[in-house]
């Protein structure tokens, strides 16, 4: 396996789509890389951000995560927060998941921006907050 099999991204949105209190909050599975119906839902991205600790095996990524509510303001800004705040809580325990087969190796994730209020240019309600996920490649 090489650093490129280290990306947390992938392994971020899987266990974030089936972890059970996010899934909860957001009425089903609805975790992507995609601003898309349904809604609310959870978008992952990896804006720039973060460094390679070490360029033969371990990264620090940024990823930022979003809560999304649909253009005619559902569900409304208190309930987005709380479906984000689920989904930052959920991540905290990520390290200590079990490694899926294919994964990285996650490590730690750690907050690096604050929680906040940051609608879309649309006007979609939206919620944002980074994180630095820690990973090397599967073993």
């Amino acid at each position: 396996m090489t650093l490129a099999d280290a990306d947390p991204v992938p392994a971020v949105i899987s266990y974030l789509s089936s972890h059970p209190s996010v899934v909860g909050a957001l009425g089903g599975p609805r975790v992507s890389g995609h601003n898309r119906p349904p809604y609310p839902c959870i978008r992952v991205l990896d804006p720039p951000g973060g460094d390679d600790r070490s360029i033969r095996w371990l990264i620090a990524r940024y990823v930022q995560v979003e809560a999304l509510g649909d253009l005619d303001g559902s569900p409304g800004k208190a309930a987005l927060a709380r479906i984000l705040y689920t989904a930052l809580e959920a991540l905290a325990d990520l390290p200590y998941a079990p490694p899926q087969p294919g994964w990285p190796v996650i490590t730690a994730v750690e907050s690096a921006s604050a929680v906040a209020w940051a609608p879309e240019p649309s006007g979609q309600p939206r919620y944002v907050a980074g994180v630095v996920v820690s990973a090397h490649p599967p073993n």
